[in-house]
């Protein structure tokens, strides 16, 4: 059985997810849930879990500051819950960490069980929270943040404007950055649409993702295809050829 623990300054929302996991996650057990973020932080020291359902809006200590209490490396994994798709929501986009939007949808939550499920590794590395914590910062002060890129390997950070075109393959993306390197990423490409697209990226295919400060150049023809600054060539399909000269005007 997972363990899980719920921290949210709501009960009636605490009740909500306890009774979705126990009707539509049968591997996940609540052990714990508090309406006080102090509280559930000292359990947390105490007992651990291994996974954490976090609320990011909660008086005295938001989400991002139970982290900060408790601690990197996190030896569990973490599900942010939010009733809103404003303050945080970047940032833990950008750190390739997992939330949910209340009110809470059985098909979304049945995901984020099956990614821990999936994970190699089921914690969170002081490099991962640190980069979190950098980004809510960079947030508040109305700055791009940097991007999670998690490998196998590591977990590297970048700035959205070093990444010049992202390519769908499976359900990993190959992630091309201004330093000549390629890295596979276990994300899909509309991951990092969803992350990128209010950064000045577009996607003129299905299968690649670009930021347009990196085009070089736009061939004419069936549909044409960009140049890049790392001299890729990228279609352009038939139906975003318009969409695309509007942005590139």
């Amino acid at each position: 059985m997972i363990k899980a623990i719920i921290i949210d300054d709501e009960l009636h929302s605490i009740e909500t997810l306890r009774w979705k996991i126990e009707n539509y996650c049968p591997e996940v057990e609540v052990v714990a849930s508090f309406d006080s973020p102090t509280e559930g932080v000292q359990y947390l020291r105490e007992h651990g879990c291994d996974m954490l359902f976090l609320d990011i809006e909660m008086p005295r200590l938001n989400g991002f500051d139970v982290l900060e209490e408790i601690g990197a490396p996190l030896p569990f994994d973490v599900v942010f819950t939010t009733a809103y798709d404003n303050f945080g929501i970047q940032a833990v986009k950008f750190s390739a960490l997992d939330y949910l939007l209340k009110p809470v949808q059985n098909k979304e939550l049945r995901e984020a069980v099956e990614k821990h499920l999936n994970k190699v590794r089921r914690n969170i590395s002081a490099e991962q929270v640190e980069g979190l914590l950098h980004n809510v910062q960079a947030e508040r002060k109305g700055k791009p943040g940097r991007v999670a890129l998690a490998s196998k390997e590591s977990i590297e950070f970048v700035d959205p404007a070093d990444i010049i075109v992202c390519t769908s393959s499976s359900n990993y993306t190959e992630v091309f950055t201004i330093d000549g390197r390629k890295r596979v990423i276990s994300r899909t490409l509309k991951d990092f649409e969803d992350m990128l697209q209010p950064f000045q990226f577009f996607r003129p295919h299905h299968s690649h993702l670009i930021n347009l400060a990196r085009v070089r150049e736009y061939i004419r023809g069936d549909g044409g295809y960009l140049i890049m600054e790392n001299k890729m060539k990228i279609p352009v399909s038939k139906s975003r050829k318009d969409a695309l000269l509007r942005e590139l005007a």
